[in-house]
């Protein structure tokens, strides 16, 4: 491999045969890079490889090249060229490396590249000598799991390469029917999801399906939580902690009614705002606890001071020998 002035009509720019995202997950340069380009022009060259003497396929830095034709147009441009007597096997290794100078692959950047280099070895020879440079157990499993992503739609498969729904829960989502798949995942994407809001709405879902012996697609059409997802006033952090409230109390109704009674509770009691009482985590036992915050020492001794007799005296005696 060394650097060579090519052509840009010789680079056949609609091959992605080394592209790790899939067609419709291909995205423009990010600004950033365009940026960097446009003040210093391309610092790390692309890699392309000979098809035959006068054509050229993209390797990797498909971005850097097409920024660099769009922002500062020329003629030919400096690359990385490999010869056409390069095995596949070695192309893919140079695509990874230099994948991998920049950030780790995307779930589905792996699924793409275990997809293609299947042509070339089996899924042990992949994992024992590509899983590591992924910082990844040698794992056939790993493989297989990757590879069923590009079994979901589309939109699922563009959301996880760009981080907007988490390989997990997609990995959850591939399990349900296709019309409760997609639900969840058009509440997932129009609410902008955290991962743990994720993982939360499909375990309770999916609860909550199965014990009503519904769909999950019946069960988030109903009015109440239509309305939390659609409400005309509430913005997108007021609607995702209106669903959590909502499934939690779906999910545990016994817990939010023990909730619900101790807040009625404590409205009663009047406590002033430096006070604070609580119950046990999820009401397992019956005890309470009593915060009091104080100003200062002084403030706390003259509340002690008041309040000390209430408490039992410590026993200070020293134990028998």
């Amino acid at each position: 491999m060394h650097i060579s002035r090519i052509n840009i009509n010789h680079i056949d720019l609609s091959d992605e045969s080394y592209s790790l995202a899939p067609p419709f997950c291909l995205a423009e340069a990010p600004a950033a890079l365009c940026q960097s380009i446009e003040r210093c022009g391309i610092l790390h060259p692309p890699i392309v490889k000979e098809k035959s003497h006068s054509s050229f396929v993209i390797v990797s830095g498909r971005k850097r090249l097409l920024a660099a034709w769009r922002i500062a147009p020329a003629a030919s441009y400096d690359c990385h060229k490999i010869t056409d007597k390069t095995d596949e096997i070695a192309t893919w290794a140079i695509c990874l490396e230099d994948a991998l100078l920049s950030r780790p692959l995307t779930p589905v950047e792996r699924a793409v590249f275990f997809k293609k280099c299947r042509q070339w070895l089996d899924e042990e020879q992949l994992a024992t000598r590509f899983l590591p440079l992924m910082g990844l157990a040698s794992s056939t499993y790993l493989i297989g799991r990757d590879l069923k992503l590009l079994e979901l739609e589309e939109p699922l498969i563009a959301a996880v390469h760009e981080g907007t729904l988490d390989d997990k829960v997609a990995f959850e989502l591939g399990k349900f029917s296709f019309s409760d798949r997609m639900t969840l995942f058009a509440a997932i994407s129009s609410l902008h999801l955290s991962v743990g809001n994720q993982k939360k709405l499909a375990i309770s879902c999916r609860e909550l399906a199965a014990r009503g012996n519904t769909s999950i697609s019946a069960l988030l059409a109903d009015p109440e939580v239509d309305d939390i997802i659609h409400h005309p006033e509430a913005n997108i952090p007021q609607k995702t902690a209106n669903l959590m409230r909502w499934l939690t109390r779906a999910r545990f109704p016994r817990l939010s009614l023990a909730e619900k009674e101790f807040q009625h509770f404590t409205t009663g009691l009047h406590l002033p705002g430096d006070a604070r009482l609580e119950p046990s985590p999820s009401f397992e036992k019956d005890e309470l606890v009593f915060t009091l915050s104080c100003h200062n020492r002084d403030h706390f001794l003259t509340i002690w001071e008041r309040i000390k007799d209430l408490f039992p005296a410590a026993d200070t005696r020293k134990p028998s020998p």
